[in-house]
């Protein structure tokens, strides 16, 4: 939410004739020299030695997840040390020349996540530049009520049948429940530090799901929908057996007790003699399966079978018409992860 919260007020709530904004996303492979490239390239030179923005405006720079980048061997972190260069010097030296750039009419904005997964801790003497503000994460009763706003008006404006309305508030609390307990069960570790789960990803179901438009028809293709939704975003992300059954286990738990349907029943499609793990591989969700459908359609893919005859449909027609044709082979594990790009 910071970042959407400070690119709003940029975008819409500054006077455009007196600001300009710039964005800088810092990652783990951020550098001192790139920082102080993207920052010049933006700057226009007003005499000798001196740059800024137009005359007449004031820039401001918004860094995002400011403490991504890597610690160094004497404790510091280059892009804050150049920025934090700025702050104290009004300005850093120039490469090439090696004179000083003084850079004027300039502010810096930044947003970090608390340390931890990757991100690191920044020194004292940098936030000393900085009015802190803290945005604290919110609570289940205000996650309910935004999601639940925002299913209400996908089955009005979709026109989902009546009788799933029931499924309006189980279909978030699922979706919550499931987002809660793998920030708390998931933990980053070493070899699992992507293991960060945010609000952003418990919106990303929700997109799945309003995406489907009106495709939704009955109770078991719902429950197969947040299945494929809730499998795509965190499910996808896991790099292990143990997690992933884990994984399986919550959501047939979910499905059971929220939903209060039988999870093995409705991803299997009534053929209970399939394993669950095998039944769910086969719940896929995609908008290409009919070619040159405009707008393309969200809808649930009849069988793996359906979806390979498509995909080596579109295989065979890039390959017809490129000049460097992809041989591959399609399996269906390569079609699930086609299916949840």
């Amino acid at each position: 939410g910071k970042s959407v919260y400070v690119k709003k007020h940029l975008q819409y709530g500054m006077d455009p004739t007196k600001y300009s904004s710039m964005l800088c996303n810092f990652s783990a492979q951020t550098s001192a020299n790139m920082t102080q490239d993207i920052i010049d390239g933006k700057l226009d030179k007003r005499r000798k030695g001196v740059f800024g923005p137009p005359i007449g405006k004031k820039m401001m720079i918004f860094v995002d997840d400011v403490n991504m980048p890597q610690v160094e061997v004497y404790g510091a972190q280059p892009p804050i040390e150049i920025l934090r260069q700025w702050m104290d010097h009004s300005g850093w030296y120039d490469r090439k020349e090696l004179t000083f750039r003084t850079l004027l009419d300039i502010q810096f904005i930044a947003a970090m996540g608390p340390p931890g997964g990757g991100r690191n801790a920044i020194t004292n003497r940098f936030t000393r530049h900085f009015s802190v503000m803290n945005v604290a994460a919110f609570d289940t009763e205000t996650l309910s009520l935004i999601f639940s706003n925002i299913v209400d008006w996908w089955m009005s404006k979709c026109s989902i049948p009546d009788g799933l309305s029931r499924f309006k508030n189980p279909l978030v609390q699922s979706s919550i429940h499931i987002y809660q307990t793998a920030q708390k069960e998931l933990l980053p570790t070493p070899t699992k530090s992507h293991y960060t789960f945010n609000l952003r990803d418990l919106s990303k179901v929700f997109q799945g799901i309003v995406a489907s438009d009106n495709a939704v028809s009955d109770s078991g293709k719902l429950v197969r929908l947040w299945t494929h939704e809730t499998f795509r975003v965190y499910y996808d992300r896991l790099i292990d057996d143990q997690d992933r059954q884990w994984m399986l286990e919550l959501c047939h738990e979910t499905v059971d007790n929220i939903f209060k349907e039988k999870f093995h029943k409705l991803v299997s499609k009534g053929n209970t003699n399939m394993p669950v793990d095998e039944a769910v591989r086969q719940v896929l969700f995609a908008n290409f399966m009919i070619p040159g459908q405009d707008p393309r359609k969200y809808d649930e893919v009849e069988s793996p079978t359906a979806l390979l005859n498509i995909v080596q449909e579109y295989l065979g027609d890039f390959n017809a018409t490129s000049k460097s044709p992809m041989q591959l082979v399609l399996f269906l594990f390569a079609l699930e992860h086609i299916s949840r790009i």
